[in-house]
């Protein structure tokens, strides 16, 4: 049900905007009779295994065909996570002792673990107002050291890759998307995770389509695509573009580790993979129904979108003129019954403890102490203020496709009443 906005907010003894929970979620939402198929076709064959059994279903190889047409890439290898898809590229390019890998200082943790995990050293870098990475900052990060630069498009919404591109080439870095979040988005007519070197996508559950768990990695660049592939097997067992020709070396070996997917995983995401341009479209739909409702309000900023006609369209984000504003009008929005928080508790990604304190599980130093190439790089509070800034007063309301006009009005409703009380 809808109120007016003159009416007092639910935290004062006023009346919800909805007394029932918006139909949130992506792929998740719309798991069903075909998945179940797919899955248990894939259980009587008995075939569990990518590569062989006594019935192969060569679900994962199929999945893998439909993500090069879907996105217009030439290699495509499934994983068994966004997180994997990430080490695959670092390892492909090359990452490890000694060298630098640039993050945005504001995303989720995995992007920095895998950083880590390869034996790197993650350096951090501001962001703008689209929440991405900055390429004026990433610019000024860039040392002798600096093998790669990960750049994430947090929430369905693509980085600056036209200068993050130019800047990566002109100096001689690779550029890895960080796409986990952003399947189906694109930027100036390219889907996102073809435009740089490699591609990351995650299919856990929260993201545009799942299998759960999952991950993807692409790329154009065959060399590249090849040291992904073996890393994600051992380092040399198979590589998934050419698994019939085993322990056929293509380029040299070396060890790795197991990120494969399974048949069972591969078999959900082929079938969400059909529904991921429908979803794309309903995210869009209704943003744009909600922002047109809403319109323009006075004391709030919306993110910065690149490309708005590539945007995934999963969210609506804004800055509020400060963080104690931003933080009240999400829990205000709540109170109305339509969910809205700050990403990341609005804090960049160093401040986690593991992160601030370069703690790794042999708690023998990690990258941070390499033998031959020692780093002094501390992390905390104050490292990035332009991004602390940024995000302290940040905070988004989700879209989900499957909101009917009434759910987007429901929506709106609430924005206007919100603000007409906070602001």
């Amino acid at each position: 049900m809808r109120v007016p906005v003159t009416d007092r907010l639910a935290t004062d003894g006023g009346t919800p905007v909805r007394d029932e929970p918006l139909p949130l979620g992506r792929g998740m939402r719309y798991l069903g009779d075909e998945e179940l198929v797919a899955v248990t076709e894939v259980m009587r064959s008995r075939s569990l295994f990518r590569y062989y059994g006594p019935d192969l279903q060569h679900k994962a190889e199929g999945f893998e065909a439909g993500v090069r047409a879907m996105l217009g890439t030439r290699n495509a290898v499934a994983l068994s996570s966004g997180t994997g898809a990430l080490r695959c590229a670092l390892a492909a390019v090359g990452a490890g002792c000694g060298d630098e890998v640039i993050v945005p200082s504001f995303t989720f943790i995995a992007t920095v673990n895998a950083v880590v995990a390869t034996g790197a050293v993650p350096v951090f870098c501001e962001v703008d107002a689209s929440l991405n990475m900055d390429p004026s900052d990433l610019e000024a990060q860039i040392t002798d050291r600096t093998v790669a630069a990960i750049c994430v498009h947090l929430e369905n919404v693509a980085c600056d890759m036209e200068r993050l591109r130019e800047l990566t080439s002109r100096r001689g870095i690779a550029l890895v998307e960080d796409a986990a979040q952003a399947m189906g988005a694109s930027y100036r007519g390219r889907s996102l995770g073809t435009i740089g070197d490699i591609g990351c996508f995650s299919l856990q559950l929260d993201k545009n389509i799942t299998s759960g768990e999952g991950g993807v990695l692409v790329s154009d660049d065959e060399a590249l695509f090849v040291r992904a592939a073996r890393y994600s097997d051992q380092g040399g067992q198979f590589v998934t573009k050419y698994g019939v020709e085993r322990g056929d070396e293509l380029t040299e070996p070396f060890c790795g580790e197991n990120l494969r997917i399974t048949e069972l995983a591969a078999a959900i995401a082929d079938v969400q993979l059909a529904r991921l341009s429908s979803i794309i479209d309903g995210q869009r739909t209704n943003k744009r129904r909600i922002l047109d409702t809403v319109g323009e309000v006075d004391g709030l900023q919306r993110r910065t979108i690149h490309d708005p006609d590539g945007d995934g369209a999963s969210s609506i984000t804004w800055f509020a003129s400060d963080a104690e504003i931003a933080r009240r009008f999400a829990s205000e929005l709540r109170a109305e019954g339509i969910p809205a928080g700050q990403m990341y508790g609005g804090r960049p990604v160093y401040v986690h403890p593991q992160i601030a304190q370069r703690r790794t599980a042999s708690g023998k130093g990690g990258p941070w102490h390499c033998a031959e190439h020692p780093t002094d790089r501390t992390y905390g509070p104050g490292l990035c203020r332009r991004t602390e800034e940024l995000v302290a007063r940040s905070f988004l309301v989700g879209v989900g496709s499957a909101f009917t006009e009434a759910d987007c009005a429901d929506v709106a409703a609430a924005i206007s009443k919100v603000s007409a009380a906070v602001l």
